[in-house]
């Protein structure tokens, strides 16, 4: 699968693509892998930013301090999809029905690296939508402090809302379609394009026929109330402190979504639209600098000439749809939490050691509602779920020398799944048989962690660190891909979250830190960091009826990076190169091939000039080196994606009144 694309409207390849578990259609094998939709596609945005912050602070006198600090932002954010999408193994739709040519086929081992597939259906999408994000945050702190005693308290109140202006910008996808033979050859590796040519011109619109039209407008509200107090006094002796305090957290996020499908005769010329329906590809350079051979030019359709045929006022005061009614959800939670921490210090011969001892309870109440399905028939349903959890922690410094320090630190830790994931929904998309939903049953995972590391101070500017540490998670939540039936579209694929098991997570750190001082001026403020990381992982769990083994979603065996850096008066600058090892992106399913992000580096700058005591200029250079990011399947001859963002900089100025 191919795509391509763009952030901040700076250009973007991507190459996407899965592999399926089963025989293709034209009697093949079972058991064989072959690829599914394959997309080439550029995506654009164009963002604009507005934000004001106002900061008050009151301080009468040495003990006493308020401070408050406003917040408000608008971000709008316009993108634009440009793609063909190619369906090598789609039936859906009637009178067309995907067949390997015999003999066509070139296998390397259990995987169909090539193959001539007739009556495939390619289709050019193009895909619209104006995102607005507005964010209102207060926020209000009061601090006291008196000799021994000290005492603390916070209130802050925080409203988003994301969604679009109006309707007819909220995900508008125009289509049309063709059916043709597919020649595909992905032997050359993940890292190529692989050929996809066919015989029929895709630039050319006599040969698309129109197919359905979406707009899927989504209303995204979300509130956070959370409030704390700390109550602590300092003591002489073995205890050096006594702390204790509570919070309370609200939270609670409103989601609407529907979507708006119109379906066109079948057969209908895309020119029955005239010819402002659709365009060329509007770039000449799609894919420069990527080996392959695939479709680089192809039709695009017109998004405003979709919205005036198809968007009419009846198909805009259409009813919801059991679909729109199992998209959208609520979802509330409240927390309570308190805890009591004591601080310790005392001395072992010539060695200092201090370090705490404490206690958090936390009790959780959510509610995830939602509407399930069953055919046309909707139902109303709330998941109201309890958590009472102890997290213990224990934390201890020693200084064993003057330029020695070993910290030790074990803890209970709580992660809460995303709102989103709880809840009871499930979208399905428009242009696969696939669907995302969440699962109400979802728990947060707890997890005990231990963690040990000596650092070596070898001057006042430079360290040496070693770490090691060790986390054992309970129920940790995972992905999981499943086939259900859904009515009018048959089974698709429904990507999802779950409790996964038991799994331990363990490993090393290395960091290395240095000012170089001892340079002439104005040498002597460069610097460089630099950090190694080496993970390992015990699980096991199952992706339907796959098995994966010693491995978790998002987490490289090996990562590293390293910076050069310079600060020194009004400037300071930093080059950065960041690199990660190969991990799981995607566990698959029964039949669906889990997925793996190759290892990937980064190479970014920043520079910024302190022209005042209130202005600043910056610069920022993302991706300098110009890297892809690849994906694959379990078997690197079973290609992904191929993503590349460009080169992206920036140019900020920020002023203090």
């Amino acid at each position: 699968m191919a795509k391509g694309g763009a952030q901040r409207s700076l250009p973007e390849l991507r190459l996407e693509s899965g592999q399926v578990h089963r025989a293709c259609l034209g009697g093949l094998a079972t058991g064989l892998y072959t690829p599914t939709r394959t997309r080439p596609t550029i995506e654009t945005e164009d963002r604009k930013r507005i934000s004001g912050m106002v900061s008050a602070q009151w301080k009468p006198n040495a003990e006493f301090e308020t401070t408050l600090d406003i917040l408000a932002t608008r971000l709008d954010v316009a993108y634009d999809e440009f793609g063909l999408d190619i369906y090598p193994d789609d039936a859906s739709v009637a009178g067309h029905r995907p067949v390997i040519v015999p003999g066509s086929v070139k296998l390397d081992g259990d995987t169909v690296v090539g193959a001539t597939i007739n009556d495939v259906r390619f289709m050019a999408s193009r895909e619209y939508s104006l995102n607005r994000h507005d964010l209102l945050n207060i926020g209000l702190r009061q601090t006291w402090d008196s000799d021994a005693w000290h005492a603390s308290g916070a209130v802050n109140w925080s409203s988003a809302h994301s969604y679009h202006p109006n309707y007819d910008k909220g995900t508008v996808r125009s289509r049309a379609i063709f059916f043709a033979p597919l020649t595909y050859d992905a032997s050359a590796g993940y890292k190529t394009i692989p050929t996809f040519t066919t015989t029929t011109d895709a630039t050319n619109p006599a040969n698309y026929q129109l197919y359905q039209f979406n707009i899927a407008p989504k209303d995204s509200k979300d509130w956070d109330f959370y409030t704390r107090a700390d109550l602590s006094h300092d003591f002489d002796g073995f205890i050096t402190k006594l702390a204790a305090g509570g919070e309370y957290h609200w939270r609670k996020r409103d989601y609407f979504r529907r979507d708006f499908n119109v379906n066109p005769a079948a057969n209908t010329p895309l020119s029955s639209l005239g010819t402002g329906a659709y365009e060329q590809l509007p770039y000449d350079d799609f894919l420069k600098g990527v080996s392959g051979n695939t479709l680089r030019q192809f039709l695009v359709p017109v998004t405003q000439a979709y919205l005036d045929a198809f968007f009419t006022p009846a198909v805009q005061n259409s009813p919801l749809t059991a679909g729109d009614l199992r998209s959208s959800f609520v979802v509330k939670e409240k927390i309570w939490g308190a805890y009591a921490r004591a601080d310790y210090g005392f001395d072992v011969s010539s060695v200092a050691v201090t370090g705490n001892l404490g206690v958090r309870y936390v009790h959780t109440d959510q509610v995830a509602s939602g509407t399930l399905t069953t055919g046309n028939v909707a139902t109303p349903a709330s998941f109201p779920k309890t958590f009472n959890n102890w997290l213990p922690n224990f934390n201890l410094r020693a200084e064993l020398t003057h330029d020695l320090v070993g910290r030790l630190a074990a803890s209970r830790v709580l992660t809460r799944p995303n709102v989103t994931d709880s809840a009871p929904r499930i979208t399905v998309s428009t242009d696969a048989p696939t669907a995302g939903g969440g699962n109400p049953q979802l728990v947060p995972f707890l997890a005990t962690q231990f963690d040990g590391s000596l650092e070596w101070y070898f001057n006042r500017a430079g360290s040496l660190t070693g770490a090691v540490f060790y986390k054992a998670m309970d129920d940790y939540i995972t992905q999981q891909n499943v086939n259900i039936d859904i009515p009018g579209r048959g089974t698709v694929l429904l990507s999802t979250q779950v409790n996964g098991g038991d799994a331990k997570v363990y490993g090393v750190e290395a960091a290395y830190n240095q000012v170089f001082t001892f340079l002439p001026a104005p040498f002597d403020g460069l610097g460089v960091q630099a950090s190694y990381t080496h993970t390992s992982v015990k699980a096991s769990y199952t992706a339907g009826a796959r098995p994966i083994r010693d491995e978790l979603i998002g987490l490289s065996k090996n990562s590293a990076n390293i910076s050069g850096f310079y600060e020194k008066g009004p400037i300071s600058t930093r080059l950065s190169y960041v690199w990660r090892d190969r991990y799981l992106s995607g566990t698959g399913s029964t039949t669906q091939a889990p997925v793996y992000t190759a290892p990937f580096g980064s190479l970014d700058g920043n520079i910024s000039v302190k022209a005042s005591d209130r202005v600043t200029f910056s610069l920022e250079g993302i991706n300098l080196s110009g890297a892809h990011l690849y994906t694959y399947n379990d078997d690197e001859n079973r290609f992904g994606e191929i993503n590349y963002w460009g080169r992206t900089v920036l140019f900020g100025v920020r002023a203090e009144f």
